[in-house]
């Protein structure tokens, strides 16, 4: 890739972040162009820097693709006529559960009875990727997980539906997690409108000083101090406009729509974990950004908020069912927390790493997805299709393998089968689930 076109990729990348960077950011609203160009100071340096960085984090995953234990083999599809695979878990012997359907664009809201939602199934797989059996759902699912007993759960909308081993629908529930008094709901309502109306200005002001800087950057000639080319100009200036129309939106709103908009919002459920007590939600945060965590007892009753103000983009949070409690890949802030069943911290391990992918995680947020390995160690996936080991204490131990997947912030599921031969990693943009094999 040569300069002009690393730089094109870079600023397109930046201005497609921008539309996630809400949820990325639940501490501060500020669109991600704003920062680059701050970043750049009137010189290229941190434009040189990043492309440093993202050449050496290609050489080093071109070259774990062929040292590391795990490598690419194949990959498992399904019926077209299911859509793609949009999430998947691990079974015993080898075997996987996945979800289909059409893949939704980042935070659509899908209609459950919508037409378009009649591919959408929950599909048992053989080791070699065979259909064993499959049931429909009627919702656009998310995520699926297996309880202890082998059951599965699944996730999507405001959806959480509960099968047997064998396809039998066991249980369902429309948001379990979310419910508003007469009393909570008037605290609700001021809340999220004074919070609509603070976005409004927050936007207003970043998109003032996004113009002013384009506008610098517009009356500057080659040769000087922070000069850009046209095209990125033009990137930016594309940018500031989508931000205009975007606030401009967003003020049209009345009341009754911000307060319906964010019941919608905050009724979305994201993943599931399930022990043999509980089960887990990942949902949307009440007010404002970021999310939060919910426990139920096994039948979807008693929701217990036990975590919130975690930091994910995308839409993307995960969380797994660990030994004695709960790991949640809080991809913004490139960690991995770690917490007990009620919510308490037991630690967090992991930092920003551009450079050396065995350092710390790279890119704007990971890792994206973990899951266990037969030994008790936590995997960590990240949208780039890096695999890594690490102990539940935090204790870096190996790369296990790279997916070859298009990168980006995304679901990146990852699972292992139970004789350790085979790493499984979601490539959600083709719909399939790429097969690792051990060497040797």
């Amino acid at each position: 890739m040569n300069s002009g076109s690393s730089t094109i990729a870079f600023v397109v990348a930046v201005i497609l972040a921008w539309f996630g960077f809400a949820s990325r950011k639940p501490e501060a609203i500020r669109p991600a162009g704003v920062a680059v160009i701050e970043a750049l100071g009137g010189s290229n340096d941190a434009l040189k820097q990043y492309e440093e960085q993202q050449k050496k984090e290609r050489e080093s995953l071109d070259e774990f693709r062929t040292t590391a234990p795990y490598r690419e083999a194949r990959s498992i599809a399904i019926d077209p006529a299911y859509g793609k695979i949009l999430g998947f878990c691990s079974l015993g012997e080898g075997r996987l559960a996945a979800v289909t359907g059409q893949a939704d664009a980042y935070g659509a809201v899908v209609d459950a009875h919508d037409p378009a939602t009649v591919g959408n199934r929950l599909v048992w797989l053989a080791a070699d990727g065979r259909e064993e059996r499959s049931v429909p759902l009627d919702f656009s699912p998310r995520a699926v997980n297996p309880g202890p007993d082998g059951s599965l759960w699944v996730v999507g909308g405001s959806n959480v539906a509960h099968f047997a081993a064998d396809g039998e629908k066991l249980a369902a529930a429309d948001a379990p997690h979310f419910t508003l008094s007469p009393e909570g709901r008037e605290e609700f309502v001021e809340e999220v409108k004074t919070r609509h109306a603070a976005e409004i200005e927050s936007y207003k002001q970043s998109t003032k000083m996004q113009e002013e800087m384009v506008a610098e950057l517009e009356g500057k000639k080659e040769g000087d101090p922070g000069f850009q080319p046209e095209e990125m100009v033009k990137l930016y200036k594309q940018s500031c406009e989508s931000m205009k129309t975007h606030v401009e939106s967003r003020q049209k709103m009345t009341d009754e729509q911000v307060v319906d908009e964010a019941i919608e919002r905050v009724r979305q459920i994201h993943r599931v974990a399930v022990t043999a007590e509980h089960v887990f939600l990942v949902t949307n945060q009440d007010v404002g950004h970021g999310f939060a965590i919910w426990r139920c007892t096994s039948d979807l009753a008693e929701p217990v908020r036990i975590v919130e103000g975690l930091a994910g983009c995308c839409g993307q949070m995960d969380v797994q069912a660990v030994e004695g409690g709960l790991a949640i890949a809080e991809n913004s802030r490139h960690h991995v927390r770690l917490v007990d069943f009620d919510g308490e911290e037991i630690r967090t391990f992991g930092e920003t790493s551009m450079a050396d992918i065995t350092k710390g995680f790279g890119g704007c947020c990971n890792p994206m997805n973990t899951c266990l390995d037969g030994d008790g160690c936590l995997l960590t996936s990240e949208s780039n299709g890096l695999v890594k080991r690490y102990s539940l204490d935090g204790e870096f131990k190996e790369v296990v393998g790279v997916a070859d997947v298009q990168a980006g912030c995304k679901n990146s599921s990852i699972g292992m089968s139970a004789d350790g031969g085979h790493l499984y990693y979601l490539d959600v943009h083709k719909g399939t689930v790429v097969v690792l094999e051990k060497a040797g």
